[in-house]
């Protein structure tokens, strides 16, 4: 009977091993696991930069507190400005700047013989100038002359045909001696009295009558021979005052 009590299957040794075995291997990261979840976290601090430096970003492996570049560290040097070579002037260039050269050259002095010319010239221009402002000159006088001749025939003959018109006025009684009556006179080419018409009334009735009547009675009134100055006897403006006793 003790014999059969203490008879065993040859495995089962090993296996309580085995399961001995996982169970403190079970234990132990149970173990190591709690103690790893209770570890305070590690510590780090951060630093805000506003921008960026321009050299480099160094990005750390690690959470580590970053040192704050100093300021010399941060600004960019400035590059010296490098004066630009100048431009190799093409050969056209060069002939125009050539051609400008030549023309800003001192023109050459004229010889005497150009001089004297350019003198006779200048002399006969001025000469020329003066004959014309002489024509000039002459030609007015002699408009001058004939207005005023014009004027005067017109007067004498205007005169005639005042007179004869003055002479045909049968005179009223108590009309005043600085009584004047106006008339507008269209006359033909020959003197014929074609209408009078009283632009002026002498304040006498009567009398701007009688002139009216004289105008007609005088008829043909004298006119110049000269045909230009006949046409400005077509048509006149008279003044008839009483003839002077």
């Amino acid at each position: 009977m003790s014999r059969a009590l203490r008879y065993r299957e040859p495995g089962s040794v090993v296996a309580a091993v085995l399961a001995a075995t996982m169970h403190l291997v079970f234990l132990v990261l149970l173990i190591y696991g709690v103690r790893w979840q209770n570890r305070a976290p590690d510590s780090f601090s951060v630093e805000l930069w506003q921008s960026l430096p321009l050299d480099e970003v160094v990005v750390a492996e690690a959470p580590a507190p970053v040192a704050t570049p100093k300021a010399e560290e941060v600004a960019k040097p400035k590059a010296e400005a490098v004066p630009a070579a100048p431009l190799p002037v093409a050969p056209q260039a060069e002939i125009e700047l050539r051609d400008k050269k030549v023309v800003k050259q001192k023109p050459p002095q004229p010889g005497a013989k150009e001089l004297r010319r350019r003198k006779e010239a200048e002399a006969q221009r001025k000469l020329e100038q003066q004959a014309e402002r002489r024509r000039m000159a002459e030609q007015a006088r002699v408009r001058e002359e004939v207005r005023r001749a014009t004027e005067a025939e017109m007067g004498r003959y205007v005169d005639m045909i005042r007179g004869k018109i003055r002479h045909n006025i049968v005179m009223p009684p108590d009309v005043a001696p600085g009584a004047e009556a106006v008339f507008k006179v269209t006359l033909l080419p020959g003197g014929t009295v074609l209408d009078a018409v009283l632009q002026k009334s002498s304040g006498h009735p009567a009398y701007d009558e009688a002139t009216e009547r004289a105008i007609f009675k005088a008829q043909p009134l004298p006119l110049p021979t000269d045909p230009l100055l006949k046409k400005k006897f077509r048509e006149l403006h008279l003044t008839i005052r009483p003839e002077e006793k």
